[in-house]
C-alpha cells in the first residue's frame, strides 16, 4: 500500500519536535534517514525510536536491537507507517492513531491566544498541562525551549493561570500542532489551536497526529487523515 507523502512530511515534523526536546533536556540522539533514535532515555511521552522513511525494517529492528539493549528491554517505538512486527520481540500496542493534515489557506476562527514569551508563563502553562491529563512529576518544558524561533507555546490565560494551549513546531514545508489541551472547553480546543497556530505561520499547512475523540475534533477543526501510525512499548524486549 503506498504511503501518503505528508504522512511522511508529518513524521520529519513530529522528529524535529523530538530532537528539539531531547536537546533542551542535553539528552543525545541521532536523527537517520530512516529514524530518530534517542540514545539516553527520553523524557515522559516521548519514543526511544521514531521511524521517519517506510521500507526500513530491517535497519529499524536493529537500531531497536542495540536500544533494547542499552534499556534493559525497556522501550517505546513510533512505528510511524504500521510496518513492524514486534509482537514477537515483546512489544504491545500503546495506541493507534493517525498523521493528520490541514492545508494551508483554509479560514480559521478569530484566536484570542498568545504566544508563550517567558519562563514564568512556560512554568504555568506546563502547570495547566499536566493538570489536563498529562501527569508527571518530571519538568519537561525548560526556558531553552523559548530561545527556538521554531518552537512555539500557545496559549489562553484566564487570570494568572492558563485554561489552555498547545505547541507549534515550525518545520521546511509545515508546522506541526500537538500537546492540544483544555481544562474548560475539551470540544472546542482543537478549532482554537488550530487558528493560534495557523496565525503564526499562515503559509504552510498544519498537520500532527491524533486519535479517538481528538482525531474527530481534528477533522471538525479542517484536518484530514492521511496515514496510520502506532506506538508500541515493551518492558523487555528480545532480539
Amino acid at each position: 500500500m503506498a504511503i501518503d507523502h505528508r504522512a511522511i512530511v508529518a513524521a520529519g515534523n513530529n522528529a524535529d519536535l523530538y530532537a528539539a526536546m531531547f536537546a533542551s533536556h542535553g539528552l543525545c540522539y541521532d536523527r537517520l534517514p530512516y529514524g530518530f533514535v534517542g540514545r539516553d532515555r527520553p523524557p515522559p511521552y516521548y519514543s526511544n525510536l521514531t521511524v521517519l522513511s517506510p521500507g526500513h525494517a530491517g535497519e529499524i529492528a536493529l537500531q531497536i536491537g542495540t536500544l533494547a539493549q542499552s534499556f534493559d528491554g525497556a522501550l517505546g517505538v513510533k512505528d510511524s507507517f504500521c510496518e513492524l512486527d514486534l509482537g514477537p520481540n515483546g512489544f504491545d500496542v500503546l495506541f493507534d492513531a493517525s498523521w493528520i493534515w490541514r492545508d494551508a489557506g483554509l479560514p480559521t476562527c478569530t484566536s484570542t491566544w498568545t504566544r508563550i514569551a517567558t519562563e514564568t508563563d512556560l512554568r504555568l502553562w506546563e502547570t495547566a498541562w499536566k493538570q489536563a491529563g498529562s501527569a508527571t512529576q518530571h519538568r519537561m518544558f525548560t526556558g531553552t525551549l523559548l530561545e527556538q524561533p521554531e518552537i512555539v507555546f500557545l496559549g489562553q490565560k484566564r487570570g494568572d493561570e492558563f485554561e489552555a494551549g498547545c505547541i507549534a513546531n515550525i518545520s521546511d514545508g509545515c508546522v506541526g500542532i500537538s500537546n492540544v489541551f483544555s481544562l474548560s472547553r475539551p470540544d472546542d480546543v482543537f478549532r482554537q489551536a488550530t487558528a493560534a497556530v495557523a496565525s503564526i505561520a499562515p503559509h504552510l499547512p498544519i498537520t500532527g497526529y491524533e486519535t479517538g475523540p481528538e482525531l474527530s475534533h481534528a477533522r471538525q477543526a479542517g484536518f484530514e487523515a492521511v496515514g496510520d501510525l502506532r506506538v508500541l512499548v515493551s518492558r523487555a524486549a528480545r532480539f
